[in-house]
């Protein structure tokens, strides 16, 4: 026969007659046993009451001695309204938060988007794996961030002859014919030359209470036509080749250029001085002199030639010059505003304004690039750079520098920073300069103020306030160019780097921005780069 009755209205569980009246239990120790091991083991104890059931003063009892609680369900949000973490206390002995109810209890906080049913089916299963009266917690609901839009890109459709893969063509019969290097890139009238692909909008984001965040756009940038290139009627998106020539590749569009083909310069062609591409299948000889407004490609030699692009330069074979002495001039020099492509080089001043790619070696060569020198195929350069002197870049990759007999090799980077530095200066200068003005200004605010005539004393104060104002905005902005200056230096020094991958032999002389090293020993692999102040090795 049971002690107790349940009421599940109320959930609340009694004895059925005072233990005075019944004699059993005895003892506070014997009721909570009974009640831990019936039913009701799992409901919370009234402690307070059992005390007073088998107090000698209580003359009327309450006879409840526990309580069947159901679980209860917590949310917390964080500040930003992006994530909700629910906690549960598991029930004692009442009813389990469905999922009904817990949906409900979501919508009552205003919870409304972002809500994972998949999680809060699995954080709800818990509560018959936790103990009575126990809690947990868990994210059942996230927000979304705005993804920013896209910026407007350009895609080329055609290759440039910087491009041009020049390898041995096969032929019919699967036999390699090695002087075949494969058809001389060009574009006729009304070939596809660039896509564009429009910025977009991005994806708007939202809070878990539903608010929007708005996503920020790409930036949308046109496509430019340049010279032998138009819009297709059809489609603005598209450009097209208007006359026939060399496709040239520039940072929103292209441009055709009229070609100049030959077969060697020599003394036959005479020096050449076109606008537009010149393209030379075999050599360009002792002495002579090649300049275009456009790209020039040499599919042999440069032998002590003068070669100066507009554009960009690919010498397939590889460029020569003869030794010097006592630093005399180098009687073969390569200049182009982008990026130049060597096979190899030897005695060669070569100079780009952008990159400078030499597939082999370069022996005894002053270099020169305002962004990156490689000597050695992409990805894991192997090529070789001994003697000479890199005289700017960015970063430099190599497979070895130097040699073994302790070629003199000097490399110097990061020389861009002695120009901004210069600028940084010449700032400075400026605003000691508007700094004196004001302070001529103060004195002669401070004489007119004197002055007895009303009149002249506010002629004189509104031409002050008038200069001062022109002080004010110089201030500012040359505030913002010396910021920005100094930026450029910190992000130029942070990038600047030597990556060898093979050996770096003695002699080595490496300077990276005013600070100087040299190196009398062998070292295998490893980078060369600046840090907190000084010239520092990572192996």
């Amino acid at each position: 026969m049971s002690l107790f009755s349940f009421d599940q209205q109320t959930g609340v569980l009694s004895l059925l007659a005072a233990p005075c009246n019944s004699g059993f239990p005895a003892t506070i120790t014997q009721l909570i046993n009974a009640i831990e091991q019936s039913p009701y083991a799992e409901f919370e104890i009234n402690y307070a009451n059992i005390e007073q059931l088998f107090s000698a003063h209580n003359e009327q009892p309450c006879l409840h001695v526990a309580q069947a609680l159901d679980a209860s369900l917590q949310f917390t949000i964080d500040e930003k309204k992006m994530f909700v973490e629910a906690t549960l206390i598991t029930a004692k002995g009442g009813q389990l938060v469905t999922m009904d109810e817990a949906k409900k209890h979501l919508h009552h906080a205003g919870i409304i988007k972002g809500v994972n049913n998949k999680a809060l089916d699995n954080f709800l299963g818990q509560q018959f794996t936790h103990p009575a009266g126990s809690s947990y917690s868990a994210i059942i609901a996230h927000g979304r961030q705005p993804k920013e839009g896209a910026d407007a890109k350009f895609m080329r459709l055609c290759c440039t002859a910087q491009d041009r893969i020049l390898s041995p063509q096969a032929k019919a019969d699967g036999k390699v014919d090695m002087r075949d290097l494969g058809a001389i890139i060009t574009v006729k009238p009304g070939a596809a030359l660039m896509q564009r692909i429009p910025a977009d909008k991005g994806e708007n984001g939202y809070t878990i209470y539903g608010d929007v965040l708005p996503a920020q756009p790409g930036k949308d940038y046109p496509l430019e036509p340049f010279e032998g290139t138009c819009l297709d009627p059809n489609n603005p998106n598209m450009l097209i080749a208007e006359s026939k020539g060399v496709p040239v590749a520039l940072a929103r569009g292209m441009r055709v250029d009229d070609i100049l083909c030959c077969n060697n310069v020599d003394v036959s062609t005479g020096h050449i001085d076109f606008d537009g591409s010149v393209i030379v299948s075999g050599d360009v000889k002792d002495g002579m002199k090649v300049r275009a407004t456009g790209d020039i490609t040499v599919l042999g030699f440069v032998e002590s030639a003068d070669i100066d692009s507009g554009s960009e330069i690919t010498i397939v074979k590889g460029a020569i010059g003869r030794k010097r002495e006592n630093n005399e001039a180098f009687t073969c020099a390569i200049k182009a505003t982008r990026t130049i492509s060597v096979g190899y080089a030897q005695y060669c001043l070569i100079h780009s304004t952008q990159d400078l790619f030499i597939e082999r070696q370069a022996l005894h060569c002053d270099l020169s690039a305002r962004r990156l020198i490689r000597v050695g195929k992409a990805k894991n350069p192997r090529g070789k750079i001994i003697g000479g002197s890199i005289l700017d870049a960015m970063r430099i990759e190599t497979g070895e520098l130097g040699a073994p007999s302790g070629t003199k090799t000097r490399v110097f980077i990061a020389q861009y920073w002695h120009e901004l530095r210069q600028k940084q200066l010449q700032i400075s200068e400026f605003e000691k300069l508007l700094a004196s003005k004001s302070a001529a200004l103060q004195q002669a605010r401070a004489k007119a103020t004197a002055i007895a005539s009303p009149t002249k004393r506010q002629f004189y104060l509104d031409k002050i306030t008038a200069s001062e104002q022109q002080i004010k905005i110089k201030t500012a902005n040359t505030k913002k160019k010396k910021y920005l200056v100094k930026q450029k230096m910190v992000r130029l020094l942070a990038t600047s780097q030597l990556k060898v991958n093979e050996l770096m032999h003695p002699g080595i002389e490496l300077k990276i921005a005013r600070e100087s090293k040299q190196f009398s020993r062998i070292y295998p692999a490893h980078f060369v780069h600046f840090n907190e102040g000084k010239i520092t090795q990572s192996f």
